[in-house]
């Protein structure tokens, strides 16, 4: 009796660190595919109307709590024209959800190309960012490798400019490309930037 018992003790233990282990081989395979070198070159060569971008992802303070990358979009032929510099935080909500909370960065222009040495994100405290308040991105798993992500209707709020306005996010992230779509509308629903016709795509470049 007392060996059953402590084979179903083994058991339990053992099935309980796979579960565990494979909620963290998921999300560390979602991060794996927000990492690394993207460009939309290849879609601006066929339309015009596109420009070269590059997007990159790296991860950051992985000695502190939480899973963050650090996201950055500038001009291909010339890193320091930035258009875009973000903090993430990636979670796992449940078996086919994940979230993205995008964070501002103070006195950013000190963290431009950043990608190059992660190290200097190491002066910069969590507490020290401001998290964009209704701007997170949730992320169902459509196959083992492709997320399909946006925001929720009207909750990511803009105060830049004359007006208010919403801004959605779509995309779409597998193995080899990002597709992102942003686009600002009035609180009335005119869409007031953006792309019309669709979204960037951003191929891989490097992991």
């Amino acid at each position: 009796m007392q060996k059953l018992l402590l084979f179903l003790i083994s058991v339990t233990l053992l099935l309980g660190c796979n579960t565990r282990k494979n909620k963290h081989s998921e999300l560390e395979d979602f991060i794996s595919l927000l990492s690394g070198k993207f460009s939309s070159s290849e879609q601006a060569k066929k339309d015009s109307s596109y420009s070269k971008v590059c997007f990159v992802g790296v991860p950051i303070w992985k000695n502190k709590p939480g899973h963050w990358l650090y996201q950055e979009l500038h001009n291909e032929d010339n890193p320091t024209v930035i258009y875009y510099q973000r903090i993430i935080n990636i979670k796992k909500v449940d078996s086919v959800l994940f979230s993205t909370s995008s964070y501002v960065i103070p006195n950013k222009k000190k963290y431009s190309n950043g990608w190059k040495d992660i190290s200097i994100f190491d002066t910069l405290s969590i507490d020290s960012l401001q998290i964009r308040d209704g701007c997170d991105v949730y992320f169902e798993k459509k196959t083992s490798s492709i997320y399909q992500g946006k925001t929720k209707d009207k909750n990511c709020i803009s105060s830049s400019g004359n007006k208010p306005t919403y801004i959605t996010s779509h995309l779409v992230i597998s193995a080899d490309k990002i597709t992102s779509w942003d686009r600002g509308y009035s609180m009335q629903g005119k869409q007031v930037w953006g792309k019309i016709q669709g979204p960037y795509r951003y191929k891989r470049i490097t992991n």
